[in-house]
């Protein structure tokens, strides 16, 4: 097993328990526990962990950023799901709005391999850039701005102003916590205000959200639900969850 897979193994361990050991992780990986440490202290690097004697315990990611590849790791396949399903929505000739979130990374990539033609894309994420840069169907416009290196994004008065520019169709955004009382939730204010421009700035504003991002509240508020026209999530949302959301207006798709 590569060593990227073992520490996303390792972070779904420690999202269903909250802890992990040395050496149980080297039994399931069948890896020596000098292998395991230095899985672990990667992910510590990373902002994921803190390592303790003899393991490591899951850092609280609400009130934090984590490095964008580990925060890639978590919940792949259902990211995937609602990416593919938000290219559904997106019609030749449109102007787009992507922000720096793993699942809207994820829409990008479908997108680049897909049949959508003359696609204007508007974003503040350097990995989205990276990602459509050979596409010639798609048009890329960058915010420019300060760079944000755990979350590869750019962020700043800069940014925010670049948003103010464009009409913007349709906008494509995740969130740390999204609840129907405190609304759609970021970990830094920075985050909060450029995603607020793109939900400003768009006609029609679609949530992809994956079930880890209900029920909670994280430190910055973007906006409230009201903006959103529809969420796209996967199939472990509960529908309690979901009919909170029906029930003020706002249309839910499954991936």
């Amino acid at each position: 097993m590569l060593a990227e897979d073992r520490r996303r193994k390792i972070t779904e361990l420690l999202d269903e328990s909250g802890s992990v050991r040395v050496r149980e992780i080297s039994r399931l990986f069948e890896v020596t526990e000098e292998t395991t440490r230095r899985d672990l202290e990667q992910l510590e690097r990373d902002g994921y962990l803190t390592r303790t004697h003899g393991g490591a315990i899951k850092n609280s990611l609400d009130q934090q950023e984590v490095a964008f590849h580990i925060r890639n790791m978590r919940n792949h396949e259902e990211k995937r799901a609602i990416g593919q399903k938000a290219l559904d929505y997106i019609e030749d000739g449109e102007v787009i709005a992507l922000d720096a979130s793993t699942t809207a990374l994820q829409l990008a990539r479908v997108l680049k391999e897909g049949t959508k033609k003359d696609i204007v894309v508007i974003t503040h994420a350097l990995k989205v850039v990276m990602t459509l840069a050979d596409n010639a169907m798609i048009t890329v416009i960058s915010t420019g701005g300060i760079l944000d290196h755990r979350t590869m994004s750019f962020v700043g008065p800069l940014a925010e102003n670049a948003l103010a520019n464009y009409n913007i169709k349709k906008a494509f955004i995740s969130c740390k916590g999204l609840t129907v009382e405190d609304g759609i939730t970021e970990s830094t204010d920075v985050q909060a205000r450029i995603k607020e421009h793109l939900i400003k700035g768009a006609k029609e504003v679609f949530m992809l959200a994956d079930h880890d991002k209900f029920g909670k509240a994280a430190l910055a508020t973007v906006s409230s639900v009201n903006m959103i026209n529809k969420i796209i999530t996967d199939n472990g949302t509960t529908e309690e969850e979901l009919n909170r959301f029906l029930s003020v207006g706002i249309e839910v798709i499954i991936a």
